[in-house]
């Protein structure tokens, strides 16, 4: 378990530090970037899907089309 001061500093550190301006897109944990695994073991790393550009661009356009269904109440 973290305290409440250490549950911060990652954001914090992403919100205030020039070490990571223009960064996007990626998963950090305990203030430095997660490394990419294969398999989770514990609460460490970020699984290979999770930073697909490929995955992440179908996800948004699934995402859109759920939206435009909500919005004009047609099912999909």
């Amino acid at each position: 378990m973290k305290s409440p001061e250490q549950g911060a500093a990652t954001s914090a550190f992403l919100a205030a530090s020039p070490e990571v301006r223009g960064i996007g897109g990626r998963y950090f944990e305990d203030c430095h970037e997660a490394q990419v695994v294969e398999r989770l073991d514990g609460l460490a790393g970020v699984l290979p899907h999770a930073v697909d550009p490929d995955a992440a661009r179908e996800l948004w356009e699934v995402s859109e089309r759920l939206i435009a269904a909500a919005r004009t109440g047609r099912a999909l």
